[in-house]
C-alpha cells in the first residue's frame, strides 16, 4: 500500500511523464491578433446541446474562448447571474465561419442561457514549409522553386478586389529540389501511375505531363487529392506569371477547397488566368488551416469537371477553348457547342495552329467533346503530321484520349480503326512520335526521351481513347491488349487497368 507521500511522488512522475512543450516559434509573446466580443441569448433550455454561431470574423485559425451562465431577465444587457443550475462547456470547435460549442445545462426545466465569446485571429504570417520534387527530365531549380512559393503567397496575402479576402500564409522551400525515383514516369497517363507519383514523398511533383487525375485527359495541367493529411500535388511546368496560381489553386484542393464557379477570377475557380487570385472567406478559412484530411481521395478528373458542370460556357466556343482548364476541359460545358462551332475550330486547326498552339489541347480535346463526324479525318491528319513541340505534343495525346468521346456519340469506325493501329503497332505508334522525338533530341543538353519511349505514350493514350469508345469493338480490343505481347508493356498495363476500372464502375469488381 502507498503511503501518502509515495502517491504523491506517483501523481507526480504520471503528470511529468505526459508534459509537452509549446512548439517553437508557435508562442506570442502577448496577447496578439483582431479580437471580437459578443454575448448571445440562446433563449430558454436545459440538458446537452450543440449550438452552431455562424459568424463570418471566425475562422479554424481562431482562438475561441466561452464562458456560459443562467442568464438575467431583461436580455443580454441585464447580466449574467449563478443560481441553483450549473452550467457546463464541454467543447468549443472554431470552423470557417462561425464556431461551435457542446453545452450542458443542470437543471429539470428551461432557464436562460446566455453565451459569451472571444474571438483573438492571430494577424501573424503563417509559414508552411514545402518540399519540391522534379521529373529527372525538367530542370527547375531552387531559386525558380523559391520564385514559384514567393508568388503562391503573394496570391493568397493580397485583397485585391472587394471579394477578395487577404490571407496571411506564405509557402518556402523545405531543403533543395529533389528528383522523383527514376520509377515515376515523365508523363502520367494511369491512376496506377498517379498513385505512385503521390505516394514519392510529399510536397509538390513537377513532371512532363497528366493525362490522367482520377481519370482521363489530355488538357490536365495540375492534379491534388481534396483533403490531404499534408502538402500532395502534381503539376507541370507552365507559364512563370502564373505557376503560383497553380500551385494556389492545387494546395487549396488539399486544403479541402473544391472548384468554385460564381467568380470567374476565383482561386479555385476550373481555369487558370494571371488574374484569377480571388478568395472567399471559407477558402481563407482553409487556406490558413492546411492541408485536413477531409475525404482522402484524389480529386479526379470526372469529380472536378462535376463542380464544372455550373461553369457557363461563353457564346463564342474561341473564348472557352483560350482558356487553360486546370484538371481538364469540362465535358458538360464543352459537349453545348453545336456543329457549327466544330466547324469553327477545323477551321483553326487547320488554317490558324500556329497563332492558337498553345491552347491546341483545348481545341481538340473540345472537338471530341461536341462528337462531329466532320472532325475525325482533319483530327487523324493533325495526330499524323510532322509537326512538334510541346503543346502540339499534348494535343497529340488529346486527341488520341478524347476520340474515345467522339466515338461514343457519333459510333465512328474509322475513329476506332485509327486509335486500333496507334495501340497495336509500335512501328506506327514510333512514326508518329519521331517528330517530337527529334525535336527534343536536337533541344537536349543530356538525355531526352527515345521514340520507343514518345512512341509507347501515344500508343497509351489511343488504348484509354478505345476504353473511352464504349462500343463492343472497341472492349474487345482493349481486352486483347492486355496479353498482346506485339506491343509495348506500358499498353498492356494500361489495358489491364482500364478493363478493370470499367469492370467496377459495372459492378462486377468491388
Amino acid at each position: 500500500m502507498l503511503t501518502e507521500r509515495a502517491r504523491s511522488a506517483q501523481i507526480t512522475q504520471d503528470v511529468d511523464q505526459t508534459a509537452v512543450q509549446p512548439a517553437a516559434g508557435e508562442v506570442s509573446p502577448e496577447l496578439t491578433g483582431t479580437g471580437f466580443t459578443y454575448r448571445h441569448d440562446w433563449g430558454r433550455r436545459h440538458g446537452q446541446w450543440t449550438l452552431r454561431l455562424n459568424w463570418g470574423a471566425v475562422n479554424p485559425r481562431s482562438h475561441v474562448f466561452v464562458s456560459i451562465a443562467e442568464g438575467a431577465a431583461g436580455g443580454p444587457d441585464s447580466g449574467k447571474f449563478i443560481g441553483a443550475a450549473r452550467y457546463t462547456v464541454h467543447n468549443v470547435a472554431p470552423r470557417s465561419g462561425g464556431v461551435d460549442i457542446w453545452v450542458n445545462i443542470e437543471w429539470g426545466s428551461d432557464i436562460p442561457l446566455y453565451v459569451d465569446y472571444l474571438v483573438v485571429n492571430p494577424t501573424g504570417m503563417r509559414t508552411v514549409e514545402v518540399v519540391v520534387h522534379r521529373h529527372s527530365s525538367i530542370t527547375l531549380t531552387d531559386a525558380e522553386a523559391d520564385r514559384i512559393l514567393r508568388d503562391m503567397g503573394t496570391v493568397l496575402q493580397n485583397s485585391d478586389s472587394g471579394a477578395d479576402v487577404a490571407t496571411p500564409v506564405q509557402f518556402v522551400r523545405n531543403g533543395p529540389v529533389r528528383v522523383l525515383p527514376a520509377t515515376i514516369p515523365a508523363t502520367i497517363q494511369t491512376q496506377a501511375q498517379l498513385n505512385a507519383l503521390f505516394a514519392a514523398g510529399l510536397g509538390v511533383k513537377i513532371v512532363q505531363g497528366i493525362q490522367w487525375c482520377g481519370g482521363p485527359g489530355g488538357s490536365i495541367i495540375g492534379c491534388a487529392p481534396v483533403g490531404s493529411p499534408s502538402v500532395n500535388i502534381a503539376a507541370v511546368p507552365f507559364t512563370d506569371n502564373q505557376e503560383g496560381i497553380l500551385w494556389a489553386h492545387e494546395y487549396g484542393h488539399n486544403a479541402g477547397n473544391g472548384h468554385r464557379t460564381d467568380d470567374t477570377r476565383a482561386v479555385m475557380f476550373p481555369s487558370i488566368g494571371s488574374d484569377h487570385n480571388v478568395v472567399n472567406s471559407t477558402e481563407s478559412g482553409r487556406f490558413l488551416t492546411g492541408p485536413l484530411a477531409i475525404t482522402g481521395a484524389v480529386s479526379p478528373m470526372q469529380v472536378s469537371q462535376g463542380h464544372g458542370e455550373s461553369v457557363q460556357p461563353p457564346e463564342d466556343v474561341l473564348e472557352f477553348v483560350t482558356q487553360h482548364w486546370i484538371e481538364g476541359v469540362p465535358p458538360e460545358a464543352a459537349s453545348q457547342y453545336t456543329e457549327e462551332d466544330a466547324r469553327r475550330l477545323l477551321d483553326v486547326l487547320e488554317n490558324e495552329a500556329e497563332r492558337y498552339e498553345e491552347f491546341l489541347p483545348e481545341i481538340v480535346t473540345t472537338l471530341c467533346y461536341i462528337g462531329s463526324e466532320a472532325a475525325v479525318e482533319p483530327l487523324i491528319e493533325f495526330v499524323e503530321s510532322p509537326r512538334a513541340g510541346r503543346a502540339v505534343f499534348q494535343a497529340k495525346h488529346a486527341t488520341l484520349i478524347h476520340l474515345g468521346d467522339l466515338i461514343q456519340k457519333s459510333g465512328n469506325q474509322a475513329a476506332i480503326d485509327f486509335l486500333t493501329r496507334v495501340a497495336t503497332d509500335m512501328d506506327m505508334a514510333m512514326a508518329l512520335a519521331e517528330p517530337q522525338a527529334s525535336m527534343l533530341a536536337a533541344a537536349a543538353d543530356g538525355a531526352a526521351p527515345t521514340v520507343e519511349d514518345l512512341g509507347s505514350q501515344l500508343a497509351v493514350s489511343a488504348t484509354i481513347g478505345l476504353s473511352k469508345a464504349g462500343s463492343s469493338d472497341a472492349k474487345q480490343i482493349v481486352n486483347s491488349l492486355r496479353t498482346d505481347p506485339n506491343t509495348f508493356a506500358a499498353v498492356n498495363q494500361a489495358a489491364a487497368e482500364m478493363i478493370e476500372r470499367s469492370g467496377s464502375k459495372n459492378g462486377r469488381h468491388q
